[in-house]
């Protein structure tokens, strides 16, 4: 399928994100700008039938003025109604379509400090277990009402991809820990097509 798109990845980076997505449902892929990490999760979640067209892909665009889990969990308006974040639409999604999987990529999350973004979710992805059958974790969002809180599902990814260099923020071994990380450094000029 990502060949038939026009795209070149190898089959190891294929087989390693997917292992990687299997063994955890966090996955960072970092390298230089151009290799294709985004485009990589994009096609591979087209490629099992999840896109944003169908609610099941999403792209989320880190902004480097993320200072807390408002963007990806929700808030309270004044007026007391609670917005719903891109993670928090995400999960209901998730939840509503429990037989297919569901990718929200954060697109260059370490243009903010994740640690001030995404610790709740580091958080909670630590008391994942399975609870008859199905794998299951802490509130998400405890402060709202039971009727309105959530999990991370089983079938839901989270991938993000980074960018090391000047404009980008380092991470803590929290992030580190709870993540697979994948390195795509190399690029083959050697597949560009003649002009």
């Amino acid at each position: 399928y990502i060949s038939s798109k026009g795209f070149n990845y190898t089959q190891e980076n294929i087989k390693n994100l997917y292992l990687s997505l299997r063994a955890k449902p966090f996955v960072i892929i970092s390298g230089i700008s151009g290799t294709g990490k985004t485009k990589i999760v994009q096609l591979f979640a087209e490629s099992i039938g999840a896109t944003e067209d169908n609610g099941q892909f999403k792209l989320v665009p880190v902004r480097p003025d993320w200072s807390d889990s408002s963007d990806l969990i929700g808030y309270e308006k004044l007026s007391g109604e609670y917005v719903d974040g891109h993670l928090t639409k995400m999960i209901k999604q998730a939840n509503e379509n429990r037989d297919r999987p569901h990718f929200l990529l954060l697109d260059e999350m370490n243009l903010a400090r994740v640690e001030y973004y995404f610790s709740d979710v580091l958080s909670v992805m630590e008391s994942r277990s399975f609870e008859d059958g199905e794998l299951t974790s802490s509130t998400i969002n405890p402060d709202r009402e039971q009727e309105e809180r959530v999990t991370l599902p089983g079938n839901l990814y989270l991938i993000g991809t980074v960018n090391m260099d000047e404009t980008t923020h380092p991470f803590s071994k929290k992030v580190l820990d709870r993540a697979n990380t994948l390195e795509f450094n190399d690029i083959d000029l050697m597949n560009l097509p003649n002009t």
